[in-house]
């Protein structure tokens, strides 16, 4: 299993620090955004071509 450090720095259970845990938290972020948008327009974009909901 992995090591825990001693490191106050770190935070439990990730291991990353405040600073670290942040720019990963805003590059999952990005990457929602970017999947919905895609989604949303592949939606719209069905739902031109072949009308449902009446």
């Amino acid at each position: 299993m992995g090591q825990q450090s001693d490191d106050p720095e770190r935070v439990w259970p990730s291991g990353l620090t405040e600073p670290e845990a942040q720019e990963l938290h805003a590059y999952v972020l990005n990457g929602t955004l970017i999947f919905f948008a895609i989604a949303f327009i592949a939606h719209v974009l069905a739902y031109i071509n072949t009308p449902w909901l009446g």
